[in-house]
């Protein structure tokens, strides 16, 4: 395969996914979308290995790095200064309360996951076995996976049943004001 098919092949299952993943989003079918960006990420992979030429090369990894640094250091700033100005605003409306306080948690996790993966970079950049990638990354998805399970389980959620929400478990929030649609 060379690199313009790869490309084409690359557009035509972006355009696929996207079509996948809004139109159950739409139906409110989270599962289905999950799977579908895992499967096109798989099959990607293995087709980027079949390109027999070059598809990017050192000049466009060292851009890339340069362009991702850069757009984190915008995001952060501009997410620290909206972060600042909506907390000094909770007391006319409390809804800007959470908002910061995700936009400050979102920065602090992207700079630590940021100091993280550099770090790991700068520390294993002379190994050639490329498996301890795919072991961090299935160890990753694991723990996503328990995560996942784990906090949104709905073990302590409200729950519509017959026109009504009812309280399962001990929710830490006021019942939903949407109306309830068995």
């Amino acid at each position: 395969m060379n690199a313009k098919q790869y490309k084409t092949i690359t557009l035509f299952i972006t355009m696929t996914l996207a079509v996948i993943v809004s139109s159950f989003v739409l139906r409110k079918n989270y599962i289905i979308p999950l799977m579908a960006v895992v499967v096109s990420a798989l099959l990607l992979l293995y087709l980027r290995g079949r390109v027999k030429e070059v598809i990017a090369d050192e000049r466009d990894y060292e851009m890339g790095g340069k362009a991702a640094r850069l757009a984190i250091q915008i995001f952060s700033w501009i997410a620290a200064l909206i972060m600042i100005v909506l907390y000094t605003q909770r007391d006319y409306n409390p809804s800007f309360e959470p908002i910061a306080l995700i936009l400050a948690y979102s920065v602090c996790s992207l700079m630590i996951l940021y100091s993280l993966i550099f770090y790991f970079y700068d520390k294993i950049k002379y190994l050639k076995n490329k498996s301890i990638y795919m072991a961090i990354g299935i160890i990753c998805l694991i723990l996503f996976a328990m995560a996942s399970m784990r906090f949104f389980s709905g073990e302590d959620d409200w729950i519509c049943t017959n026109g009504q929400w009812i309280q399962h478990g001990n929710p830490s929030f006021p019942a939903p004001t949407a109306v309830c649609n068995p």
